[in-house]
């Protein structure tokens, strides 16, 4: 189960740290054949900060946690756990920003299943590195 969700976290993060640096360095949406028209009636005009809150809030959020887990953190279980439903939340506020795009659906069940994996995650021990 662990290499599991690590490995969901580890392609998550990766995904949206190239997906969110792609749309910030091209804000037109061209690297990333995403229509700018889709922004209309949103707080952005072009693709440069929503790529930013990908790449920062998405992809950094799955890194951590995949370091986390990796290292058998106490911190592993919670930050996973946050790191899947801030997924699935930042869907939902996409989905009412922009409109159904099937990747929502997506990674909001990705979101889910990292939530559901961080959730059966045992509770780490960390032993000290030096002897009392």
């Amino acid at each position: 189960m662990r290499i599991g969700l690590l490995t969901l976290e580890v392609i998550t993060s990766l995904a949206a740290l190239v997906g969110g640096t792609l749309l910030a360095l091209a804000p037109d949406g061209k690297l990333m054949a995403a229509n700018p028209t889709v922004l209309d009636g949103s707080p952005f005009d072009d693709w440069r900060i929503p790529g930013l809150l990908l790449g920062l809030l998405v992809g950094g959020g799955f890194a951590v946690a995949a370091g986390a887990v990796w290292f058998c953190s106490r911190y592993a279980r919670p930050l996973s756990m946050t790191a899947g439903f801030g997924l699935v939340l930042f869907e939902l506020v996409e989905l009412g920003w922009l409109g159904f795009h099937p990747l929502q659906a997506v990674f909001g069940i990705v979101g889910a299943t990292a939530l559901v994996l961080a959730a059966r995650l045992p509770e780490y021990a960390r032993t000290p590195l030096r002897n009392p």
